[in-house]
């Protein structure tokens, strides 16, 4: 039974194996390796992964949801066909779909999964993912950072080989700027920062605005399928940008139009670039280094073959980023090499990878100038090499005092309010005067990310020990086989057709999104296509789809 890796991503997701000392990605039904982070339920009560879902966002937004890794480990949820979902539950779609592929690619089963995550993701979010594994069916015990992954990759894929990198890690919804160093097979997570809502779909969003603001209509009160079309739109021009010097984009049926240039997008995402700088600014001071001390600058993820960001960072540091290998596969070759170390491969088991903890951890003390507000007592601190165990000792602030409360925190924020609760642990102790109380809160987070708290009273020699967890978004066992007997009964839409499924819903989309003689032309090709279903002529069907393969080519790539 194979472990795989997988890259799941807020705008795409990669399934990678290591198969036969080769690191392989994993394609799917449509012969791609990039299936896209996107849901939709079919009239049939079917969930459709991937590039259909994508199609259907314009014409089936009420159905469909995308970029719901941004909100993983949160409260959030989503309505689709009159059912609720959560961000992991939907993520568990993605993933179940990523394991079919990869079961039909090595032609075995597939109980186990490596999956990456944001390095900077917190608690909630690991364990959310996490989650996410096994209601998809797969054993989830180790999450890598992305970073580290792309640091893994990179180590195999550059020439250069040892030294130090920046990892500029630029998704569709998160930003992970990391500083890692390569020396003799031992990869070492430094440092990292970053922003958990800050990523390609963020310009995607301020091309939109923009548009909006040159052409007098307002984006707030667009319907929802006119904004994921305009949003579609957006994304369009952004990524022909990055091999044209102007992109005009067209949109409503009054065609209103917008030419957009690199210099314009950079100007227009000035505020989104102040996020970036500062990430940049915190991971440098946070890993004691200069930029004249990193060999290399590396650029991950998708949206960092934008131009404006290899212009700003080559302006902002003085030095030249780098891509080695493909920016939207490196993470998944990572993670494909990581399951490949934990099968124990003997190509690649010599590598040992590190972590570090991406948020400092600590509990609460007593504010004496506002009870009301306690303050943040860091015990492990950012960027500490996991495992990492460490202990703080703390006293009682009253007289007589017989009841602590130590809650467990994460963040950096001076106020507890401002960090992420994790847990809380109650004790008795016992009540002497105010300072001779003895109380140690040990700390242990492991490889894996899972924090263990143990609270002791000298005085009474009597401990509490508990596994952090917080009740209020995570499923107990008996919840969790419940909720995942449930998901089993969405059935994943066949993979047989999918390309046909494909060129209809585009051939959907399309019609929602033009009008005039283009309106009709679409609906002829949709008719044709649909004719030739009914008469079960492969052959015909097969021309039918090459043809309106190319007419939506011409009609998606049409400029005035």
């Amino acid at each position: 039974m194979a472990i795989i890796g997988i890259d799941l991503g807020t705008t795409n997701s990669l399934a990678c194996v290591c198969q036969d000392g080769q690191i392989k990605l994993v394609p799917n039904a449509l012969g791609q390796t990039l299936t896209p982070s996107v849901i939709s339920i079919d009239e049939n009560g079917d969930i459709c992964v991937g590039a259909v879902a994508k199609e259907r966002l314009v014409t089936h937004p009420s159905d469909t949801a995308a970029s719901f890794k941004r909100y993983m480990g949160t409260e959030k949820t989503y309505m689709l066909a009159g059912r609720s979902f959560t961000p992991q539950e939907l993520s568990s779609f993605v993933l179940r779909q990523l394991k079919e592929d990869a079961e039909h690619f090595l032609g075995e089963e597939v109980t186990e999964a490596v999956i990456s995550v944001p390095a900077y993701f917190n608690d909630h979010q690991r364990y959310a993912t996490r989650e996410a594994g096994r209601l998809a069916g797969m054993r989830v015990e180790r999450l890598v950072n992305e970073p580290s992954a792309a640091a893994l990759a990179a180590s195999r894929i550059s020439r250069s080989g040892e030294g130090s990198y920046l990892i500029f890690d630029l998704g569709g919804g998160t930003l992970d700027v990391s500083v890692v160093d390569f020396f003799e097979n031992v990869i070492e997570i430094i440092a990292v920062s970053g922003d958990n809502h800050l990523g390609g779909n963020d310009f995607d969003e301020t091309i939109a605005h923009r548009f909006c603001e040159a052409v007098g209509i307002m984006y707030e009160e667009l319907k929802e399928n006119e904004r994921a079309s305009l949003l579609r739109m957006s994304e369009r021009c952004k990524k022909e940008l990055t091999s044209q010097k102007e992109s005009v984009l067209t949109f409503g049926s009054e065609e209103r139009t917008f030419t957009l240039t690199n210099m314009l997008l950079a100007e227009s995402c000035q505020k989104l670039f102040d996020r970036i700088s500062q990430a940049i600014k915190n991971v440098l001071r946070d890993s004691k280094r200069t930029i004249n001390e990193i060999d290399e600058i590396v650029l991950v993820g998708g949206s960092s073959r934008m131009p404006v960001i290899f212009l700003f960072l080559q302006t902002f540091l003085g030095k030249s980023p780098c891509m080695i290998g493909s920016p939207d596969e490196i993470v998944a070759a990572g993670v494909g090499t990581y399951a490949g170390i934990k099968e124990r491969k003997q190509e690649i088991r010599d590598l040992v990878l590190t972590d570090i903890c991406p948020f400092t951890l600590g509990t609460n003390i007593v504010n004496h100038s506002d009870h009301e507000r306690p303050i943040m007592s860091p015990i492990i601190e950012r960027n500490s090499i996991l495992p990492s165990s460490k202990t703080g000792y703390y006293t009682n602030a009253y007289d007589g005092q017989a009841h602590i409360s130590i809650g467990v925190f994460q963040g950096e924020s001076y106020y507890c309010e401002e960090n992420v609760r994790l847990g809380n642990i109650e004790m008795d102790i016992l009540p002497v005067r105010r300072g001779e109380a003895q109380i140690e809160v040990r700390f242990t987070y492991d490889i894996n990310g899972i924090l263990e708290v143990e609270v002791t009273d000298r005085y009474q020699n009597r401990t509490e020990r508990v596994v952090v967890t917080c009740k209020t978004l995570r499923l107990s066992e008996q919840e969790l086989k419940q909720r995942l007997q449930e998901l089993n009964a969405y059935k994943l839409a066949p993979s047989g057709g999918i390309r046909t499924r494909l060129v209809l819903e585009r051939g959907e989309r399309l019609f929602a999104q033009l009008s005039g003689e283009e309106r009709k032309e679409i609906a002829e090709v949709l008719q044709r296509i649909e004719e030739s279903m009914r008469e079960q002529n492969d052959q015909l069907i097969a021309n039918r789809l090459r043809e309106a393969e190319a007419i939506f080519d011409r009609l998606d790539d049409w400029k005035p």
